[in-house]
């Protein structure tokens, strides 16, 4: 099922009635004015429509809108972020046509303009990109921080996960003006080694959640001899920071940490 998360701003009215025409899929979509997805379009301008109605290279695989969401930015203006998918993602019956590809773009809107400010794209059928998410974030001793996350999620790894996180800068520019700075991030895991007992091993699937009450983790460590499959020694769960790195950009890494035993599925 096609997800849509959009504000009911008169701006975006156009967006908004394109986005949830397309994600129900609008026939005819491929044949229309599309924007590019080549990473050489970053700051280009489109149109609404190209934005939400992507070309493609192949017409038996159109691209098809998963999601799309909006956030005011620091100068009165919106972001627009969405993610796209072509191939056949529902079925591996015939494994040579098993191909999904994904597609995740940032745009910063500009009057009845959509100007790209970053273009992602998954691997060919080895991963795809979740539901991207825009939250407030405050550094040690500075006011709040636009955080753009859109995770990657790796297929057959164990749920790995890939984070690309930017944020937006946060003077008093222009919308035409607005920046993305990638953000660092150290996931947990590698910062909790230090605390591993002799025998144990950090699961390599890190879970972060990023909401405006904070930046949350939790991942599995395991105890040796378990072939590195199962969560046997425990679950650990906590928080992030954001942090600025000398030379100004911002980082994320663990902040606190709580170690918690590993539920049995059967128990109550």
């Amino acid at each position: 099922m096609k997800k849509v998360v959009l504000k009911p701003k008169l701006i975006l009215g156009l967006i908004l009635c394109l986005a949830l025409v397309l994600s129900g899929g609008l026939f005819g979509c491929s044949t229309m004015p599309g924007g590019a997805v080549d990473k050489s379009a970053e700051g280009k301008l489109f149109s609404n429509r190209e934005a939400v109605c992507l070309k493609s290279d192949d017409a038996s695989r159109p691209w098809q809108l998963k999601y799309a969401l909006t956030e005011d930015t620091w100068n009165e203006g919106n972001l627009f972020v969405t993610v796209h998918e072509r191939g056949d993602v529902d079925s591996m019956a015939d494994i040579s046509k098993w191909r999904p590809e994904y597609t995740a773009a940032i745009y910063v809107i500009i009057g009845d303009k959509c100007k790209l400010l970053k273009r992602l794209k998954s691997a060919d059928g080895l991963s795809c990109f979740l539901k991207p998410v825009v939250i407030w974030a405050s550094p040690t001793g500075e006011d709040r921080q636009q955080i753009i996350q859109i995770t990657e999620l790796i297929y057959g790894t164990g749920s790995y996960k890939e984070e690309h996180i930017f944020t937006t800068s946060s003077g008093k520019e222009l919308a035409a003006d607005l920046k993305l700075d990638e953000v660092e991030l150290i996931p947990a895991s590698e910062s909790f080694k230090k605390n591993l007992a002799k025998g144990e091993g950090v699961w390599k699937g890190v879970d972060s959640t990023f909401t405006d009450d904070g930046l949350f983790f939790d991942f599995d460590i395991w105890k040796e001899g378990d072939a590195n499959c199962c969560p046997s020694a425990g679950q650990i769960k906590g928080a992030y920071k954001l942090e600025r790195k000398p030379g100004g950009k911002l980082r994320i890494i663990m902040d606190k940490f709580k170690r918690e035993p590993i539920r049995d599925s059967n128990s109550s």
